[in-house]
């Protein structure tokens, strides 16, 4: 078949969240730790949903106008420097086709979100990986140095870091972004989970007044609304609007893009979650460390847990917590064998996690 040689040769991206195939495939209800998304759900949407259904028979915008002024209101910039999109995804999928050449080199620390890999693969760049660390955090400088910047074209950088959960500070970001500038290379900086960990170390506002730096954004683990596929990018003015063209037109359906104008306006209910996260991620850390696991330190609604010492390798482990109506991620779809993911959920799931990796430890 004659088709393009990286799409031919693309692999599937493996996700968490899977709970509705596998709850039909074992035939009952399963609680997801799988999937990190914000413990307290997401602020009511039944009656906005009711009346956006009255305009379905219209087109969305396609500018996404209103979506545009509520996120740069949200991150404060301007409406110009916002590129909407279905998802964080989508934003990956236009960042790699628009900054990346046929056999460019695409930058991507290890281990982090398969998308970015999966995205650069299908617009035909050359993955580098470089070692981020997974307990102690290397150097920036160290994980992108000097060469590797001059001969790439772009590079990605998760903060807080999916799987790890580890916040890197907000100046440390700032001197890789002039790094990358200095280098001309296009920097997408990941903040999916920064609005459950600490919006203070994000780069949004500074992404205006560079020429290559993209700073991503999720609505759907803030605001617990990954049904609806919701997630822009800032970048200056120029890229921004390149990207817009990029986008498939009407990407976004005018129900999704309503909900992103109302949940942007939500501060409110961000700080309640931030302030569930850390209570969990505190009560959760305690108690699976209590049973003999090693949760390792995060920072954000999910961790990494070493299981290395349970006598079970992590697909294993995987496989027992479902017989116990528990979904966790195995992380050797992140190059970590002997580690699974949790989210951190409600006290009342959370518990349930716990009971369930009691009785899995007790049966070894």
């Amino acid at each position: 078949m004659r088709v393009r040689r990286s799409f031919a040769a693309a692999e599937p991206c493996q996700h968490g969240g899977r709970v509705r195939e596998i709850s039909r495939i074992l035939g009952r209800e399963i609680l997801d730790f799988s999937a990190s998304i914000n413990p307290l759900g997401s602020p009511p949407l039944e009656d906005l949903v009711l009346r956006e259904l009255k305009n379905i028979c219209h087109y969305p915008d396609i500018t996404y106008s209103d979506f545009r002024e509520a996120a740069a209101s949200f991150v404060g910039v301007n409406p110009e420097n916002i590129v909407p999109g279905n998802g964080s995804s989508e934003i990956i999928r236009i960042f790699s086709e628009v900054c990346i050449d046929d056999g460019g080199v695409a930058l991507i620390p290890s281990p982090t979100f398969g998308e970015y890999e999966a995205q650069s693969r299908l617009a035909g760049a050359q993955i580098i990986k470089t070692d981020l660390g997974v307990e102690t955090p290397r150097d920036l400088e160290s994980v992108f140095d000097e060469p590797l910047l001059r001969g790439a074209k772009a590079a990605f950088f998760c903060n807080p870091n999916n799987p790890t959960g580890i916040l890197t500070d907000r100046e440390s970001l700032m001197r890789l972004a002039e790094r990358c500038e200095d280098c001309g290379v296009f920097l997408l900086v990941d903040e999916a989970f920064i609005e459950l960990s600490d919006p203070d170390q994000s780069l949004a506002d500074l992404a205006p007044d560079m020429e290559g730096l993209v700073v991503m954004r999720s609505l759907t683990k803030s605001f617990g609304v990954p049904g609806l596929r919701l997630g822009f990018a800032v970048t200056n003015r120029e890229l921004a609007d390149i990207m817009n063209r990029a986008r498939i037109p009407w990407s976004i359906s005018s129900i999704a893009s309503a909900a992103a104008v109302h949940l942007l306006k939500n501060v409110e209910f961000l700080e309640r979650s931030r302030q569930t996260v850390v209570k969990e991620l505190g009560w959760l850390t305690a108690a699976l460390t209590g049973i003999g696991l090693r949760p390792l330190r995060s920072s954000t609604n999910f961790m990494l847990v070493d299981v290395r010492g349970t006598g079970m390798d992590s697909g294993e482990l995987v496989e027992r917590m479902l017989h116990e109506g528990i979904l966790i991620r195995d992380c050797r779809s992140f190059g970590l064998d002997g580690y699974v993911r949790v989210a951190v959920r409600r006290r009342d799931e959370n518990e349930r996690l716990v009971l369930a990796f009691k009785k899995v430890l007790e049966r070894t």
